[in-house]
């Protein structure tokens, strides 16, 4: 059997584990640092430390002091806390599921080719990552929303089927999939109607005797590239560090979960 530990990081100083997640939990139940930690043999100072560390790590603090009250207040959790438990929870499931592929297996060599072929490598040159904030369906097609760090949005056009197998809902985060030769480049915005207009600034260009790849930094500081002919790239009198536009149509997004 294969076991493993899941802590999280922040900042290179630990922020989650299974016992600071238990601590949290007590800290809800009995709504007292002090009683949360004589329910896990954990001196005072100690949970106190480790709850001072998450609150200042985390965006939000995760744990609060509520005031009045009969015994003159007490500790609870905030909607950050609860969300941080649940989703670590859902972390460890996966985790645990990740580890049960290996269940039938204690020889590390035979492991390691299993993660190999696991592994997954993309020739596409554009991989983002956001948040679907919209879907639209129609009777063949879904039309998918995503924000790329609340800023730039991208559209991607999928069948039902391929919708349904993905289990695609809001609030998902998914990962679009953009070869670098389905991306038009425009120096100016362009007239053309296309489900997807993005605008950056310049920050490279490559060229070799046939093509350019040009790469433009957006505004969520995602970048993406587009590979052109160069009889197509030397009219646009593109340059570094100038504005331009990346355009590429919805059915040319490719979608990962």
């Amino acid at each position: 059997m294969l076991e493993a530990r899941l802590w999280m990081k922040k900042s290179d100083k630990n922020y989650l584990g299974k016992g600071r997640i238990e601590l949290l939990e007590n800290i809800r139940q009995y709504g007292s640092i002090h009683a949360a930690a004589k329910a896990m043999k954990m001196s005072y100072k100690a949970a106190w430390d480790s709850v001072d560390a998450m609150n200042n790590l985390a965006e939000t603090p995760l744990v609060e002091k509520v005031s009045g009250g009969k015994g003159g207040g007490g500790t609870s959790l905030t909607a950050k806390g609860l969300e941080v438990i649940e989703a670590f929870h859902t972390l460890e499931h996966k985790h645990q599921q990740f580890l049960d592929l290996f269940a039938n297996s204690d020889d590390l060599s035979t492991i390691v080719s299993s993660l190999n072929r696991l592994s997954l490598k993309l020739s596409a040159r554009n991989q983002l990552s956001g948040t679907i904030t919209d879907i639209k369906e129609d009777r063949v097609n879904v039309l998918i929303e995503m924000t790329i760090k609340d800023s730039d949005k991208l559209f991607s056009t999928i069948t039902k089927s391929s919708f349904s197998d993905l289990g695609l809902s809001l609030g998902d985060n998914i990962i679009a999939i953009i070869k670098a030769s389905s991306v038009l480049i425009s120096k100016n915005k362009p007239a053309l109607a296309c489900e997807n207009l993005l605008k950056g600034k310049v920050i490279q260009i490559l060229s070799d005797t046939s093509n350019t790849e040009v790469t433009l930094e957006l505004e969520s500081k995602s970048t993406i590239t587009a590979t052109i002919a160069n009889e197509i790239f030397e009219p646009l009198n593109l340059k570094i560090n100038k504005e331009a536009y990346a355009f590429f149509k919805a059915s040319n997004v490719i979608l990962g979960v």
